[in-house]
């Protein structure tokens, strides 16, 4: 392995994969549900440095990355983007591709060409037809060996399909690895002899659906895929591929899922109206049938994974709310221009967090919570509260980061005529960070902010969050119906009026008149930015 001559990310996943998705979203849920019960708080004694303090040997530490007792916890929620802006950022940006398909039958097309070995962690690489020379190795077998002071030699061992199945007397593993799915429990000989036997006829159907998954993409496919999509988040490829197909009926996002307090509202509520404005802009620029008038976004509602059914805007409300947002992102510019732009979109966040709270009738989160969301958590202990706070944070801002890549796909592969409304929106949205610069790791500078400032800003927080209610950004806006399974009866939420529609019949939701502020000792040294979510558990 010389170099690397591509590095692909899933683009879009098939209609077949939903029952496998949503099953991985119940099962993340489990994790946390089981954590949350095992862990009440978190104490950091001391600060443990995270760096890898220069020996390359520890990236290739699988029981590094997360802490041992953390290791019950889903994945991290934004990895695969984090991953992908570094890798843009990097000498690898040029062969760094989000494909309109599944990486896996990319990869494959690649290794045919050039014989060249697959660096995965998905066994399916070993059914994909690599060639006679293709050849998988596992990210898990890799090891690095240090020989000598400055000197290191990688090992793994290596898979060539072509050859296991050459060894087992079969054309490829196609048939055998469906085998091996039917019964897991059969012995090697027993799958090797089912494989070259004839199925029955509902056998072979079954085969014949199992075989498209494994469909190859031709070697000009791999290497021509539609650079439209290949700068985006997965979720936001496959949404905006969806539009494009037009024959996909109701279009579906799958929301990352978030370490969160699973007995709370999920963090996604927040910022819904920012998502709402990116698929209702995609709606109207990307050619949507007028007849698609929602998205289903799949996320954790209470302790189940559910579709929530998003309304989106007409045209007029899609301009209102543009010109609207780019106001405020002026006004919140003009207020705090002074600090680093990763912090100023952190206040951005937590005035939509606020903005929720006061919406939903919820007290805001006190002074000293909110100031360790946006500026990061110094104290020797972490409450449940912490990590909510910090997901709903987390939650506004991905929503931003998903209408920034949709405005930029639309100014870029839409055909706009002289509708240019968004271009100032767009503008402002250009200096929205990486993952990395919002959540950076441990070992970041120091942030030092007075605390007489901190305190001025939180009043701005504050009082932003009761204009933008006031402003109602998603006045005559999108509503969000929760779709029950087994059903029919749909509770509708109106987030722009504050109404619950049941049926025909509408009543006030009630809001609390005042907000209580729990105003903690604010410390007085320097706060550091700590906000990676492992980071936040393991350390404090």
């Amino acid at each position: 392995m010389s170099s690397s001559e591509q590095i692909y990310f899933d683009g879009y996943l098939p209609i077949a994969k939903r029952p496998v998705r949503i099953s991985r979203l119940e099962s993340y849920l489990k994790q946390t549900t089981v954590f949350h019960a095992n862990h009440k708080d978190f104490h950091r004694p001391v600060h443990r440095d995270c760096s890898l303090a220069g020996n390359l040997t520890d990236l290739f530490d699988l029981s590094r990355p997360v802490p041992p007792k953390f290791r019950g916890l889903p994945a991290a929620p934004f990895l695969v983007p984090a991953v992908l802006d570094s890798l843009n950022d990097s000498k690898y940006a040029a062969i760094t591709q989000v494909v309109p398909g599944e990486a896996d039958s990319f990869c494959a097309a690649a290794a045919r060409a050039s014989g060249g070995i697959v660096l995965t962690s998905d066994s399916d690489l070993l059914i994909h037809d690599l060639g006679p020379a293709g050849a998988v190795v596992f990210f898990d077998h890799l090891e690095l060996l240090q020989c000598g002071e400055k000197h290191y030699q990688m090992s793994a061992r290596i898979g060539q399909p072509s050859k296991i199945a050459q060894s087992l007397n079969l054309k490829d593993l196609c048939r055998f690895a469906f085998e091996l799915k039917e019964d897991s429990s059969l012995t090697l000989q027993v799958v090797q002899r089912r494989s070259k036997t004839i199925m029955q006829m509902d056998r072979a159907r079954d085969f014949e659906n199992f075989e498209k998954e494994y469909e190859e993409v031709s070697a000009d496919d791999a290497t021509n895929s539609s650079s439209s999509i290949e700068l985006l988040d997965p979720r936001v490829s496959e949404m905006i591929l969806q539009c494009r197909a037009r024959s996909q009926g109701t279009l579906h996002m799958y929301m990352p899922f978030l370490i969160e307090e699973p007995s709370r509202s999920s963090a996604w509520n927040i910022s819904i109206t920012l998502r709402t404005l990116a698929y209702s802009t995609m709606a109207h620029y990307g050619g949507i049938p007028k007849q698609q008038q929602s998205i289903l976004e799949h996320s954790r509602r209470d302790t189940r994974i559910v579709p929530v059914e998003i309304q989106l805007l007409d045209y007029t409300s899609v301009l209102r709310n543009t010109e609207l947002l780019n106001t405020q992102l002026g006004v919140l510019w003009k207020r705090c221009g002074s600090f680093p732009t990763a912090i100023i979109w952190k206040i951005f966040g937590m005035i939509e967090v606020f903005s929720w709270h006061l919406k939903s009738g919820r007290s805001f989160p006190s002074q000293r919570t909110a100031v360790k969301a946006v500026w990061g958590n110094t104290d020797t202990s972490i409450s449940w509260q912490d990590i909510q706070l910090s997901a709903q944070l987390q939650a506004a801002l991905y929503s931003v980061r998903i209408l920034k890549q949709v405005l930029t796909y639309v100014s870029s592969y839409c055909e706009l005529g002289s509708d240019t409304t968004f271009l100032p929106l767009l503008g402002r949205l250009k200096n929205f960070p990486s993952l990395r610069d919002l959540f950076p790791g441990n070992d970041s500078t120091t942030v030092i902010v007075p605390t007489t400032e901190i305190g001025s800003i939180f009043d701005f927080i504050r009082n932003a969050a009761r204009e933008k209610e006031s402003a109602e950004l998603d006045d005559e806006g999108a509503s969000v119906s929760i779709l029950p399974e087994n059903s029919a009866h749909i509770a509708s939420v109106e987030e722009s009026t504050g109404w619950v529609t049941t049926g025909s019949k509408h009543r006030k939701l009630k809001r609390q008149s005042k907000n209580s502020i729990a105003n903690g000792p604010m410390s007085k040294g320097p706060l550091k930015q700590t906000n990676n979510i492992y980071g936040m558990l393991s350390d404090t």
